[in-house]
């Protein structure tokens, strides 16, 4: 019954049916067949989604949203450009740091992709840059979107798994950072080979100019992150602060807000959190059927059968959720995965923010291989190459998360738990 229903479930999102009404159907199918009386999903949705974390979701939603719109790409771009602008391949350099200060105001790669891609792609092409290049470097940056708060996978993944928001964001930061500088090393050393040019010197004048130009958007992720660490408020009570420094900031400090661009604001974060509590709560049922037919206890019976350790649990499951990663959305592989594979790991003492760390790696790495990367699609598009192009110039950069991910599975306490505990998370 269990790979039936994963077989079915795979088969439904592959012939393009939307997430969750996959994750409802094959739901329905099992509660039908276990003879579970259909009010059970109805309980189910409510009593998933009737969770003050949730409401997290709507605002770091809006947020991003708001600094989307207050056009605060350019000034990212100019003030990263004067940290790493020097070095050879500069404009390599420029766009992993603005997609790293970016991920801080928007919480997904997609809108990292095309906000920073938009300026870097056309900047990097013009200085004779080769397109797949430009356009790997763009996809691969955009991951860490997803590793540094706030991000919406972790709000999401935190409330679905009954953990602390904050803390999963606090174990985040570690990650993100090593990816983030992983990535920049990596096209320094591509571009040396290469002989891409060396954009400017330093200019301490130009400098300090980007940066008081940088203060507004860079002040939201250290008000959340800050926040946090120092007790002041929860993730979700982060999320209304941000809100509101948002509304401020773009109206009163940038002026790139207006009524019409908060009026886009408003539309595009109601229709993405629409969109991401309809899966949630379908997959709330989802995570019931499998733990009420007691696939999730098999699971962890093969494991216990091969008497594997901690870390050979954590790689087996990691290697798995990669390759769902690669032919599924990431959403509809961290639903699965989560009931499936979370009582595993806890049975064998993995810590549940760590196996919601290693899963949002997982996330990040699937996504850069097709047939489901929507960056390189989306970049493919802006760069005007082919996407298999794309993934050859991607391996490098893949490499190099996927061996930050099996430092984050070794070290977990050196990396992802270290800033919780000391922050009094966990």
């Amino acid at each position: 019954m269990m790979f039936a229903a994963f077989g079915g479930l795979l088969v439904a999102i592959g012939i393009g049916m939307p997430i969750a009404f996959a994750l409802s159907t094959i739901s329905i199918i099992i509660l039908w067949y276990a003879d579970v009386s259909m009010l059970v999903a109805v309980q189910r949705i409510y009593q998933g989604t009737n969770k003050f974390p949730f409401l997290a979701v709507p605002l770091f939603i809006f947020a991003g949203s708001l600094m989307n719109q207050a056009d605060i790409s350019r000034r990212l771009v100019d003030f990263a450009a004067t940290l790493v602008g020097r070095m050879r391949g500069g404009l390599a350099g420029v766009n992993v740091i603005t997609s790293m200060l970016f991920a801080g105001m928007s919480g997904t790669s997609m809108s990292d992709t095309a906000a920073v891609g938009g300026i870097m792609i056309p900047n990097m092409i013009k200085r004779g840059y080769d397109r797949a290049f430009t356009a790997a470097v763009t996809a691969a940056s955009s991951t860490i979107g997803v590793l540094l708060p706030p991000s919406l996978p972790m709000v999401v993944l935190a409330s679905y798994m009954g953990i602390s928001t904050g803390a999963l964001f606090i174990a985040g930061v570690v990650p993100g950072l090593l990816v983030g500088f992983g990535l920049i090393i990596a096209a320094w050393i591509i571009s040396v080979i290469r002989e891409y040019p060396v954009e400017e010197k330093f200019e301490l004048g130009r400098f300090l100019r980007a940066f008081v130009a940088a203060i507004p958007p860079l002040l939201m992720p250290l008000i959340i992150i800050g926040g946090i660490l120092g007790g002041v408020f929860t993730a979700t009570e982060a999320a209304g602060i941000a809100c509101i420094y948002g509304i401020i900031a773009g109206f009163f400090i940038l002026r790139t807000l207006n009524m019409l661009k908060l009026y886009y604001a408003i539309r595009d974060a109601a229709i993405l959190t629409g969109a991401t509590m309809f899966v949630t709560a379908t997959a709330h049922v989802l995570g019931f059927t499998f733990t009420f037919q007691q696939f999730s206890a098999t699971i962890t019976g093969y494991f216990n059968t091969a008497d594997m350790g901690p870390l050979a649990v954590l790689f087996t499951l990691s290697l798995v959720m990669i390759l769902l990663g690669i032919f599924l959305d990431g959403f509809a592989m961290m639903f699965i995965v989560v009931p499936l594979f979370l009582p595993t790991a806890i049975s064998v003492g993995i810590e549940p923010i760590h196996f919601a760390m290693v899963l949002i790696m997982c996330w990040g790495l699937g996504q850069q291989t097709p047939p489901m990367a929507s960056a390189l699609f989306l970049t493919s598009l802006m760069a005007r190459v082919d996407v298999i192009s794309i993934t050859r110039a991607n391996l490098w950069f893949i490499l190099v998360m996927g061996g930050i991910l099996g430092l984050v599975i070794l070290f977990p306490y050196q990396t992802v738990l270290w800033l919780p505990q000391k922050a009094g998370l966990l």
